[in-house]
Parts: structure tokens; sequence; C-alpha cells
């Protein structure tokens, strides 16, 4: 099988692996998470560190060297950094692991795609999932978008030497934050049981199926577990090129199914399309969610 035959074959439920298998990136986000974890305790230590040294020095009226006090700050400062980029490589890697189980049975090379267009925008993809996010959460993944993409990455492209100082101190501040850092973790673990969940459970199991519209047109629907109905739509050319490329067609293609040769699969996403989410495949842009008026 070539390349371009392997992204065309659609994504199993089972049987994949790699960037198709939402366990494996669930597995990279774990061990994200570890990393991040152990550098924060890093940076604690240095603090206790730093804290024990000035005690001693008050007692005995001496001052440490300042280059064994410097060392222990770079350090300090160095680890909470890295602690936030993977905390936030963390999460990121949980979000698109929802992706996989989103576009289960849609061709291989549309989650590549999809996974490339939302970069590090993870208030995107927590809002594709359709996650419930307090204001907190929110302004947290947006932070750390940031912060993945320049802020614990690159040095500071500042306007002047005022910008710079202020800027670096707000880095600081935040990088430091054990608070933010600890929310960080606690929706990690939430967003965790969602995607570990995401695929069924016994009060809600998940069903899929994909139907084929002509020679190069298909229907994919998803419903149950975590996630609302999902219906990924590629129009076929005859209806493209007949302008019958529409929701209302489709589900006027589904009706008739449902009157001939009805399956509890098309019976399914009949009764979900009022609630479905929309995604269409679109040779030049890849997947496009649409919006749906009631």
């Amino acid at each position: 099988m070539n390349i371009n035959d392997l992204w065309e074959q659609p994504i199993k439920s089972s049987g994949e692996n790699g960037i198709f298998r939402k366990q494996d990136w669930i597995k990279e986000a774990d061990g994200k998470l570890i990393s991040a974890e152990l550098l924060r305790d890093c940076a604690i230590q240095k603090s206790h560190e730093l804290e024990s040294i000035k005690k001693i020095c008050d007692k005995n009226g001496v001052r440490a060297a300042s280059s064994d006090i410097i060392k222990i700050i770079d350090i300090k400062c160095s680890a909470n950094k890295s602690s936030i980029l993977l905390l936030g490589y963390a999460i990121e890697l949980l979000l698109k692991a929802g992706i996989v189980s989103l576009l289960i049975s849609a061709p291989k090379h549309l989650l590549e795609r999809k996974v490339k267009d939302y970069s590090h925008k993870l208030l995107n993809i927590a809002d594709d999932l359709q996650l419930t996010l307090s204001v907190k959460e929110r302004a947290l993944l947006t932070s750390l978008s940031s912060y993945i993409i320049q802020e614990t990455r690159y040095p500071l492209t500042p306007k002047s030497t005022d910008d710079y100082c202020n800027r670096s101190n707000l880095i600081t501040l935040f990088v430091s934050d054990n608070e933010k850092f600890l929310c960080g973790v606690n929706l990690f673990h939430r967003l965790r049981k969602f995607m570990i969940d995401i695929d069924g459970t016994p009060d809600n199991p998940k069903f899929h199926s994909r139907m084929g519209m002509e020679q190069n047109g298909y229907v994919i629907f998803r419903a149950g577990g975590t996630l609302p109905p999902i219906i990924i739509i590629k129009f076929c050319d005859s209806q493209i090129n007949s302008d019958l490329n529409t929701l209302s067609h489709v589900r006027y293609l589904l009706s008739q199914k449902n009157k001939d040769d009805m399956s509890i699969h098309s019976r399914l996403m009949e009764k979900a399309w009022v609630r479905a989410i929309f995604y269409l495949v679109d040779k030049k842009k890849g997947l496009i969610k649409i919006d749906v008026k009631p």
C-alpha cells in the first residue's frame, strides 16, 4: 500500500497505532505531565533551598556568595518555565486524543490535517470537543497556548527596555504561580477522564457508522460517550455539480433510506440530526465545522 492509499484509509476504532490511536496520545500526555511535575518539584526544592540559605545567613550575620544564589535562582526559574511548557504540551496531547475519537471512520489524512491546523490553539480544540470549562480554565488554556508558542520557548522581542523588564516580570510571575500550575494539573486529570469515557461507557455506549454516497462521497456518524452526535459529510462530485451539496439533501437521502432499508445506525443518525455537530470535508481546507441554525 502506498502512502496516498494509506491516508485514504478510514481510522478504525481498534488496531491502529501512533497518531491514529487515542491511547498513544494519552500515553504521551501522561509522560509530559510526569516531566512537568518533576520540574515543578525541582523548582519548589530550590525555593526551599534559598529560604534555608537566607535563614542561615541572617542567623550568622553573613552574606551568601552571590554566584551561588544566582545559580539556584537560575535553576528555579528554568524549572518553573519548562514545567509550564510541558504542562501545556500534556494538555494539548490529551485534547488531540479526543480529536482521534471525533474522527473515527474518517480518512486518516483528515486527522493529520486537522491536528496540524489546530497547532497549539488549545481553546479551539476544547470548543470543538464541546468541553465545559470554567472562566479560569478557559483563561488558562489561552495563556498556555501563548506560552507553548512563545514565552517558554524563545527570548522576548521587546519594544523598549521598559517593555522588556515589564514582560519579563509578568512571565516570571506566571510560570512561578503554583496555584495556576495546580489548576492546570487538575484540568489535565479531568480532561483525561473525559478522553477515557469519550469512546463510550456502560451507560452511554458509542455508535459509529459510515455510509457511502455514489463513488466518492460519504457520511460518517458518531454518537455516544462524552461527545455530542457528530456527522461528517463529503459530498460526491455529482451532488456538487448538481448543486445538491446541502445538508437538507443529505437529510432527505437519509429519510428515504430509512423508509426502504433502515438500520440501527441510520435510525440513530436521523434521530440525532437536529442536535448533531456537522463537519464538511473540503478538498482545499480539509475538515470544516459548520454552524447549523436550529
